[in-house]
Parts: C-alpha cells; sequence; structure tokens
C-alpha cells in the first residue's frame, strides 16, 4: 500500500501532462487569415506571374503564326497550333479567378470571349484586310483565344497557311492579346501593395468579393461549359476548345483554377485556411470532401465529352452541390451576402 501511495503523485503528474498537452494540440487554432492577406498571396504569387507567362505565351504564339504566314506548310502550321493550345489552358486555368486587376480591367472578356462567333471573325478580318474597319474597332466577339482556336483549328474553313488574309489577321489577333497582357502587368504590383493597408471594412468587402468570384465560377464551369454544352447528347460543337480537340483538358484547367482559389498551395492560402482560421473546422473539411467529389467526377470525363453522357451528368451535379455549399452554408457562416456579378462569363 505504502509503495502504491509513493507512486500516485507521480502517475498522477503524468496523467496530466498528458491530458494537458493533448488538450493544448487539439485547441490550437489554425491561423488566422484575413482575406486582404488571402487575396495578396493569389496576386503576387499566382496570378502576377501567370499573367506574365501568358503574355510570353501570347508572344510566343504571334512569332509562331507569324511563321507561318510567311513559310506555309504542315510543320509551321503544327507549331502554331501547338503555341496556341499552351497558351490557351494557362488563360483557362487563369479564367477561373477574375480578381484584381483581371476583373477591373475586364481583359478576360477581350481575351476569352467564348462561343465563338465565326461570321463576326469572317467579317472583322475581310474588313480590315479591306481597310474599312480600324483595330481599335474591332469588336470582342472577334478578337482572343477563341477566335484564334477558330482560324487554326477549324475544320470547314480553309487551312490558314493557305489564306493570307486569314493569316495576317490570325498574327494581329496573337500580338494583339501579347499587347494587351504586357499592359496588365504593372497593375498587380499597385494592387497588392493596396492591400496592406487594409481596414476590417475593406476585408469585409474582399471576402464577399472573392467568395462571390468563387461561387460564380463554379456556375461558369457547371452551367456554361457543362450544362448548356451537354443539352444536344453527341454534339461536341457546342464544347469550349472542342475544334482543337481539348474539351477535357480546358475543363480540367478551370478547375485546378479554381482549386487554387478554394483550397490553396504552399505559401498560398485558400478558402479553406481562412474557414479554419475563423473556427469553422467541420466545414472546411466538408468542403474539402465535395472538392475532390468534383475532381474526381471530372478525371471521369472522356477526352470529348459529348461522348459521355452519364459523366457529364455526374460532372454537373457533382458541381452543383459544391456550389450550394458555398453559397449557403458557407457563406452564412462568413457573412457573405451572395449574388451573381461580373465573373466574365457570357
Amino acid at each position: 500500500m505504502k509503495h502504491r501511495s509513493a507512486s500516485s503523485p507521480m502517475l498522477s503528474l503524468t496523467l496530466a501532462i498528458l491530458l494537458f498537452s493533448g488538450t493544448a494540440s487539439a485547441a490550437a487554432p489554425a491561423p488566422f487569415v484575413p482575406p486582404s492577406d488571402w487575396m495578396s498571396a493569389l496576386g503576387q504569387q499566382v496570378l502576377a506571374p501567370g499573367y506574365d507567362g501568358l503574355g510570353r505565351s501570347a508572344a510566343g504564339l504571334a512569332e509562331r503564326i507569324d511563321e507561318l504566314c510567311g513559310m506555309p506548310g504542315g510543320h509551321n502550321l503544327d507549331a502554331a497550333r501547338a503555341a496556341w493550345r499552351q497558351t490557351a489552358l494557362q488563360l483557362r486555368h487563369l479564367s477561373a479567378l477574375p480578381i484584381g486587376p483581371a476583373l477591373e480591367t475586364r481583359i478576360l472578356r477581350r481575351l476569352d470571349f467564348w462561343p465563338t462567333r465565326p461570321a463576326q471573325i469572317e467579317s472583322s478580318l475581310q474588313a480590315r484586310a479591306a481597310g474599312t474597319l480600324p483595330d481599335t474597332r474591332i469588336g470582342i466577339t472577334a478578337r482572343g483565344l477563341p477566335a484564334l482556336e477558330y482560324l487554326l483549328f477549324d475544320p470547314d474553313r480553309k487551312r490558314l497557311d493557305t489564306d493570307t488574309t486569314a493569316c495576317a489577321y490570325a498574327a494581329w489577333l496573337a500580338s494583339d492579346a501579347a499587347r494587351e497582357l504586357a499592359a496588365l502587368q504593372p497593375a498587380w504590383g499597385a494592387w497588392v501593395s493596396s492591400l496592406r493597408e487594409a481596414d476590417p471594412e475593406t476585408d469585409a468587402a474582399l471576402l464577399g468579393d472573392a467568395v462571390n468570384i468563387l461561387i460564380g465560377g463554379i456556375d461558369t464551369l457547371r452551367l456554361k461549359y457543362l450544362e448548356k454544352a451537354a443539352r444536344k447528347p453527341g454534339d461536341a460543337t457546342n464544347f469550349d476548345a472542342w475544334r482543337s480537340g481539348g474539351e477535357r483538358a480546358h475543363l480540367l484547367a478551370f478547375f485546378d483554377g479554381l482549386r487554387l482559389g478554394l483550397q490553396g498551395r504552399d505559401g498560398v492560402p485558400g478558402l479553406t485556411a481562412l474557414m479554419r482560421g475563423r473556427g469553422l473546422l467541420a466545414l472546411a473539411d466538408q468542403l474539402d470532401s465535395q472538392i475532390e467529389v468534383v475532381s474526381t467526377a471530372l478525371q471521369a470525363l472522356p477526352a470529348h465529352p459529348a461522348e459521355g453522357e452519364a459523366a457529364v451528368t455526374q460532372a454537373i451535379a457533382a458541381l452543383a452541390s459544391l456550389q450550394g455549399l458555398i453559397a449557403h452554408d458557407i457563406s452564412d457562416r462568413l457573412k457573405v451576402t451572395v449574388g451573381f456579378g461580373d465573373n466574365d462569363g457570357d
């Protein structure tokens, strides 16, 4: 009995230490992430370098098309098409997050008008060649990367290197995109700097805008790029990038962009980090789980989604659940008012 009594204080102390240490570990909060820090990290580490890379790719695309126009042939056509595919995937990845200067300048409307309008592209290129349409008056429906896809890949028009008028127009389109992107680049530094002095009111507005942009992006992926496109089963022509055969790749690129905003990456917080910093641990876990459901559904799409009606239906349902989770449960807990604004969709 004496031996037991002597060891009891030590045992009690050990148990107390273990209990205290476990409690402290369980109660340790996630770091608080102000919305301005979230947006600043996205701007500085993702969007600014992303748009810089996109600008360099657009300039490279213009060079490949210039080479094609000057020396027609299959090899140069393949090189121009490969350059377009690279540039377009970069654009699709960035287009999921129209934040900061990308939203303020509405650059995505000029670079990424879709669905493509072939009649307006053909009319503009002919009028430009005739000298009756100045470059400054060429509308957004006849500009950007989707218009270039039409000229480079459309199976029902003349090959680009056999149509000098169209080739010159395509070279201008790519150069125009590169110029637009170069002009945008200085705005990123100024925007990130402006976030350093964010007050509570500014942070609240940034949070509301960011959450609505994410909801709008999910809606664009679900409705514009999948649901509307799939209304005619077996018809590939309603899907983004169908001419270049990049339908699935473009859907995945757009979702990867959204995922950066939702979950972040090393050194860049996402919405989930912001939620955990506010104690919404279970809801953040639920968001992570639903993002995985969407990812799995999109990965299951065939290369040409028009050939996979059931897979498309499943992806649409998964995206609808993700959108609903953010638009209702998460927005309510974050005290964000949801309203569909300008997310650069058409």
